[in-house]
């Protein structure tokens, strides 16, 4: 069999498991729906359970969908950009600005009596804080040929932040503390179907930056200076990768919240899978993976453990944390 047609093959296997954990997501949960009751959901299905699905389960689903397939594009980009196997695309401090956002809206309006139980009010002060890192960090990248520093930066930007955090917690209240570190615990079951579409459209524009980034992130795996003989503007690829990569995370961190581990962790998955590190096939690979990853860790969430339901992040960590682990003991390199 041909390389190209293995790669198909897989390519139908994970799109096949990512249908079969979409479909799982809108039945499992607290109030179970059947295979049968769902098939005949425009017609006969009782109008709570339907009620359910379409208000609560499919915006979720949606959203670990997507979230899950832009994560794990962003972490695949931050990898390559940096040539770092434990970069992921939390890296460049947005996540960290959607914080200082929320953190903000929710914390200090607290403390002046406001209402900070607001959806979109979150989703807005987290866009904001993301846009304001998105464009320091636009400012540094277009200053600095190295992609090191910018690591390095991105990493001080983000200890800077949430050391502002921790400053505004101790002027906050109780409840509106509560109210911050429910959002940091990250779910996808927070998104209305309102909601949906506009996440979803963020991240299709930033997969089609991606998506026309391919060549330039497999010149950059031999080296700038190879990639620049060939032809490649660097720099502006560079931007073009953290601009990419600045969408991917900071529409998922809006309405989502801080998702962590899958961005890490899936690309290495999809390397392991297709034994290659050509972004032509990875790219594919990791947005399906990603899908799966994340839409099994949100259909965990829907299983009560003794009577409780646990944070997406608590099921992203259990996987994503010992692979990590794992990869930095290999000492593995990209290649």
């Amino acid at each position: 069999m041909r390389p190209e047609r293995q790669y198909i093959a897989i390519w139908l296997i994970l799109l096949m498991v990512v249908g079969v954990t979409f479909v799982l997501q809108l039945l499992v949960g607290s109030y179970p729906i059947s295979f049968t009751e769902f098939m005949h959901v425009f017609s006969t299905m009782d109008p709570g359970a339907k009620t359910i699905l379409f208000e609560a389960r499919l915006p979720a689903a949606i959203a670990a969908t997507v979230g899950g397939a832009a994560l794990s594009i962003g972490g695949l980009q931050m990898q390559t950009y940096f040539k770092n196997p434990v970069a992921g695309p939390f890296e460049l401090g947005i996540s960290s600005g959607a914080s200082l956002g929320v953190a903000v809206f929710i914390m200090l309006t607290g403390v002046f009596g406001y209402t900070t139980h607001n959806e979109w009010g979150i989703i807005i002060s987290s866009s904001i804080g993301a846009v304001g890192i998105f464009i320091v960090v636009m400012i540094i990248s277009y200053r600095l040929n190295s992609a090191v520093s910018m690591l390095i930066i991105g990493l001080m930007i983000a200890s800077f932040i949430n050391s502002i955090i921790d400053a505004i917690q101790t002027m906050a209240t109780a409840d509106s503390i509560k109210s911050y570190i429910f959002w940091s615990m990250g779910s996808f079951r927070n998104i209305t179907m309102e909601q949906t579409p506009v996440m979803t459209f963020i991240v299709l524009i930033a997969m089609l930056i991606s998506i026309s980034l391919v060549k330039p992130l497999n010149l950059l795996l031999t080296g700038e200076e190879y990639a620049r003989l060939t032809g490649l503007n660097v720099n502006r690829s560079r931007l073009l990768i953290v601009i990419s990569t600045c969408l991917l995370t900071g529409s998922v961190t809006a309405f989502c919240g801080p998702i962590g581990f899958i961005g890490l962790a899936v690309p290495h998955a999809a390397r392991g899978i297709f034994k290659t590190s050509d972004h032509k096939i990875l790219l594919p690979a990791v947005i399906l993976i990603g899908a799966i990853v994340s839409g099994a860790c949100n259909l965990l969430t829907a299983i009560p453990i003794h009577g409780l339901v646990l944070p997406v992040n608590t099921f992203t960590s259990l996987v994503g944390a010992p692979f990590v682990i794992w990869i930095v003991l290999r000492g593995r390199a990209l290649r």
